[in-house]
């Protein structure tokens, strides 16, 4: 699979209304850019936490990010 086809699945995921959460199963092949396939992925389905939005509330205080993942809400 293509980066370009990862990301297009990911759009149809995102406006789908049945599709609650999107999780990418790290690490990717080498020739595709995890960063740029994770920015695709909507803050309000990304369940791993992983989007830019959700790690920058994460690390700022007094916002709340749609999801947090596991391990930091864990700590």
């Amino acid at each position: 699979m293509t980066e370009q086809e990862i990301i297009k699945n990911i759009l149809a995921l995102n406006n789908d209304p049945k599709i609650s959460g999107i999780m990418v199963q790290l690490p990717l092949p080498k020739h595709i850019n995890e960063e740029k396939v994770l920015s695709f992925i909507s803050p309000k389905k990304d369940v791993d936490g992983m989007s830019p939005y959700n790690i920058g509330c994460l690390a700022l205080k007094h916002h709340n990010p749609y999801f947090i993942s596991c391990t930091p809400l864990a700590v």
